[in-house]
């Protein structure tokens, strides 16, 4: 399966959410947060939660019945590791490689999953996963890899600011 989230527009923080070339949603992110709301065409809410203040944790939780779906964390403080715990089980969502822009999602031996952005001009991603891998897996695939952009982009900017 193919989930890919386009913005909206060129200055929105919402994104369209397409499955297999099909819209299934849209993902609102929040102003001054690393939440995010994910609202599915079939009437279901699902919320990409920060636990806590500081530190890395996240959490893509069903908001009719308080369900946790998936979770992950940034395993160390020099790695560009996060642990991921999807439908399927717990695995760890790494970089692909040294030049590269995606993150490949790997349960014990096997490559699951692979995230990237849509292109150098474009704003959002694309995950393309294995089909044992349900919908809500390849949403928290994506939004902790737009966690780990983010992040990235405000950690440059910050650094160029501070340069100058």
């Amino acid at each position: 399966m193919i989930l890919e989230a386009r913005s909206a527009n060129c200055f929105s923080s919402a994104f369209v959410l397409k499955a297999n070339e099909r819209a299934i949603g849209k993902i609102e992110a929040r102003w001054f947060s690393e939440w995010m709301d994910v609202h599915l065409t079939e009437r279901r809410y699902l919320e990409y939660r920060k636990v806590g203040w500081f530190g890395s944790q996240f959490e893509l939780v069903d908001v009719r019945d308080e369900e946790l779906l998936c979770h992950g964390q940034h395993t160390g403080l020099f790695t560009r590791t996060w642990d991921v715990t999807l439908s399927e089980g717990a695995g760890q969502l790494v970089s692909a490689g040294w030049f590269e822009t995606a993150f490949e999602f790997r349960l014990g031996d096997e490559t699951l999953a692979r995230v990237d952005r849509l292109g150098w001009c474009e704003r959002g991603w694309i995950v393309d996963g294995a089909d044992i891998l349900t919908v809500e897996d390849l949403i928290m695939l994506g939004l902790v890899y737009h966690t780990i952009q983010r992040r990235r982009n405000r950690q440059n900017n910050a650094g160029g600011a501070a340069a100058s």
